[in-house]
């Protein structure tokens, strides 16, 4: 007779206490979140470049060096995304009470075409809640004031991103020797480092390129603040689905309050056009299937890291959430965490009793 465990089931209180532990961590990062803020920033900068400097070291370029390139590289793309967000902050800046007004009379038009059509008055709404161009005015002026005070933020930013660079050189020889006789975990570290270095790698780059199309596109079509838009674009495509549809709107709407209607259905047709072709074709196939999160994990760790890290939090949501599925992943005891995160039904690996088990590579 087979007796069946006294305590099959997980103990209710370790799961409330790593609750708890969850959520007194997740509160400290956010204490300090002027702090961690710019050292994730750069830890993520730092995952992208890797491959480059590993590329140019192949290729006999020294270390110091590729580390320089790449240093001067990110400080001056840096410096052409500010210099493109103050000058488009300036420019909604002058041109907001313009838009107040064109959005305005274009409402009178549709409220004198309903009543033509016989709607009662009492049932069309006698404004739209916009807020005052004089508040527009103020914030964009805000904006474009507040980003030249990034400098210092920057600068740290890029003086962490140089030295996690550094030390990259040396990660491989640490595990080598933090884990001289677990050669299982060295391998599981190495792969769970190449998927985070894949992941992020042609994420950005997916990103990148959607921001170029869309802000190509739209200063083609002759649409107001076209760069700004293609860079809300690239930053918004880190998250799935809903970002695209987020950063379609205030293009959407300068179209609509400046342009005619072959104009509004051609950004439209590019948005469609660029986020389906990049985010539900080319990333799904350069990413492979299994790199996906479930639409409620998406959402929750928007909400948690957006309260954590703030705006910063909310675009680094998914990658953040992604690295975490990937570590999960890494380990077979925490794998059914990774299956849970998962946006697909995975079944894991089933090893025969008389069968021995995979080589890993070194």
């Amino acid at each position: 007779m087979n007796s069946e465990p006294s305590n099959p089931q997980p103990n209710v209180l370790y799961w409330l206490i790593g609750t708890a532990a969850a959520f007194i961590v997740l509160a400290g990062l956010r204490t300090v979140s002027h702090i961690v803020t710019p050292f994730l920033l750069a830890a993520f900068l730092a995952i992208i470049s890797a491959p480059l400097m590993t590329a140019m070291q192949k290729r006999g370029v020294p270390s110091v060096i590729s580390i320089l390139l790449l240093f001067v590289l990110v400080g001056v793309a840096f410096f052409l995304l500010f210099l493109a967000l103050q000058g488009a902050a300036e420019s909604l800046a002058v041109q907001a009470p313009q838009y107040q007004a064109k959005l305005s009379g274009w409402w009178e038009s549709i409220q004198t075409m309903l009543t033509a059509r016989g709607v009662p008055t009492e049932l069309i709404p006698q404004h739209i809640p916009l807020p005052e161009a004089s508040a527009v005015t103020n914030l964009a002026t805000t904006i474009a004031a507040g980003l030249g005070q990034f400098t210092a933020t920057t600068l740290l930013v890029l003086l962490a991103f140089m030295f996690l660079l550094l030390e990259e050189q040396t990660l491989s020889d640490k595990l080598t020797a933090a884990f001289p006789n677990r050669r299982r975990a060295r391998v599981r570290s190495r792969r769970f480092l190449r998927s985070v270095y894949r992941y992020l790698l042609i994420k950005t780059g997916a990103s990148t390129l959607t921001g170029l199309l869309v802000g190509i596109g739209l200063s083609l079509m002759g649409i107001d603040f076209a760069i700004l838009w293609g860079i809300v674009a690239g930053l918004l495509n880190f998250i799935p689905t809903i970002g695209s549809f987020i950063a379609a709107i205030p293009a959407l709407l300068v179209a609509i309050v400046s342009t005619d209607i072959l104009h509004i259905l051609m950004v439209i047709g590019l948005y469609l056009v660029v986020n389906v072709s990049i985010g539900s074709i080319m990333e799904p196939r350069l990413l492979g299937r299994s790199l996906g999160l479930s639409p409620v994990v998406v959402l929750i760790s928007l909400l948690v890291w957006g309260w954590v890290f703030g705006p910063v939090g909310m675009l680094l949501a998914v990658p953040l959430t992604m690295i975490a599925k990937l570590a999960l992943d890494s380990n077979p005891k925490t794998r059914w965490a990774g299956i849970l995160l998962s946006d697909q039904v995975r079944q894991p690996a089933v090893r025969l009793p008389n069968s021995e088990p995979p080589a890993s590579s070194p």
